[in-house]
């Protein structure tokens, strides 16, 4: 039983709780994307020397990937799990639990050994810390998104729900700001310790998010759902068995838009360091500009959702990739860095952050609340195993196997952007729904 305090009692503390609830989604986003942003920079750019030596460059970077894709295999497992017991006990001891496990995983990363002191045990450790980390993240961010999804005024829904996608990009721009500046050490530096820091500094923001966390109430619905005796058993069960539809429509909707985080964040990082042979300090300089023009973008879109609606944002975000998919490439052959960027803020800046907005209130007003941390899970995290992980090797591979040409990889872009298209027009009579939410 509950001992908090109904905040319907108290305006004022329902007023200050809001607003530290919304830190608290900002907070817990950042600490994952910063977690999960240093591993797949580690992986596209020191990894594969460290922990898969012995091989060809592009083998080894290859390798790596994979390693960073490992990390999407554990989200559905951790995922399952911790929103399991959210739509049983609470929302807010299970986001304490992940922040936990994320932050105790990466802090391990840090401290691993290499391939040079243990041998084969250095690169599964490296996996096993990885799988720990994705496993935790598995009910992180959709966590931090149904907190906010079932706190405060239903109108300003679209916002509310954006705030997480800020601390998404903030995190991004955190460890990527923090590694580009690792990145100037020497190459013996970076490879010997440098390389450990960033992994270690996370252990600052992981103190900040649950001093945060552990301060805040349990959402208003699930108190409502606790105090009208609406906690189900199995929730999963019970998502799969009422909402099978909607959450088919959550796959068309999280895949493709996974596979652009992907491509653009990690694959294309990878692309401008391994094939164009640019400096990666410039690569995390692209990703630092873009990811930082995110955060303002983020709230943006998530406010014009609100008004203009939240299929023609996301349909706008579509039409983005399909055009980043036809001009990336071309543009990045000019090797005129000032294109260079501008290309990577179309694919970032607006592309994915116009989409991230939108995309977490539609899939959390897609769903009941008895179930709905459960049902976004299984939307989001077995499509992030199956498509975001692996997405960057295998974007890699093609090009291999294409003898280094990028048509294969605008074709994933476009194709990704017309099944995301495609869903939400096909889907519009259930998603009509959520406009009215």
């Amino acid at each position: 039983m509950s001992t908090e305090t109904p905040l319907h009692a108290d305006p004022a503390a329902r007023a200050r709780n809001l607003r530290r609830t919304a830190w608290a989604g900002v907070i817990g986003s950042v600490i994952e994307y910063y977690d999960f942003t240093l591993f797949g920079l580690a992986a596209a750019l020191v990894f594969g020397p460290l922990f898969f030596p012995g091989s060809d460059p592009s083998t080894q970077v290859i390798n790596s990937l994979l390693t960073f894709a490992i990390g999407y295999f554990g989200r559905p497992i951790g995922g399952i799990l911790f929103s399991h017991f959210g739509d049983r006990i609470g929302r807010k001891p299970m986001l304490v639990l992940t922040l936990m496990l994320m932050g105790v995983s990466t802090l391990a990363i840090g401290l691993l050994p290499t391939y040079a002191v243990v041998g084969l045990w250095a690169p599964v450790l490296l996996a096993v810390c990885r799988v720990l980390q994705g496993m935790g993240a598995g009910a992180e961010y959709v966590g931090s998104l149904v907190m906010m999804a079932e706190s405060g005024d239903r109108r300003r829904l679209g916002v509310r729900v954006a705030l997480p996608g800020m601390g998404v990009f903030g995190g991004i721009v955190i460890a990527t700001g923090v590694f580009a500046l690792i990145a100037l050490l020497p190459e013996d530096a970076l490879h010997s310790w440098g390389w450990r820091v960033p992994f270690l500094l996370s252990i600052v923001t992981v103190a900040i998010g649950l001093w945060v966390r552990t301060g805040i109430h349990e959402t208003e619905e699930f108190t409502a759902l606790r105090e009208q005796g609406r906690v189900v058993r199995f929730p999963l069960g019970q998502a799969i068995r009422h909402q099978w539809r909607e959450i088919l429509i959550g796959f068309g909707i999280n895949g493709p838009y996974l596979a652009f985080s992907s491509l653009t964040q990690v694959y294309l990082l990878s692309y401008l360091t391994g094939s164009m042979g640019l400096p990666a300090s410039f690569g995390l300089a692209a990703n630092l500009v873009s990811s930082t023009l995110a955060i303002a973008v983020v709230p943006l879109a998530g406010w014009l959702g609100d008004r203009l609606g939240r299929r023609q944002i996301w349909l706008f975000g579509c039409g983005v990739f399909i055009v980043f998919g036809a001009i990336a490439f071309p543009l990045f052959a000019t090797g005129n860095e000032f294109v260079i960027i501008a290309t990577m803020v179309l694919g970032i800046s607006v592309g994915l952050a116009t989409m991230y907005s939108t995309q977490g209130a539609i899939l959390t007003a897609l769903f009941d609340p008895a179930h709905r941390l459960s049902a976004v899970v299984i939307v989001r995290e077995p499509t992030a195993a199956l498509i975001a992980g692996p997405v960057p090797a295998f974007a890699a591979w093609l090009v291999l196997s294409a003898g280094g040409a990028t048509w294969p990889v605008t074709v994933l872009f476009v194709g990704a952007a017309l099944i995301a298209g495609i869903t939400v027009i096909l889907g519009w009579k259930r998603l009509a729904r959520v406009e009215s939410r």
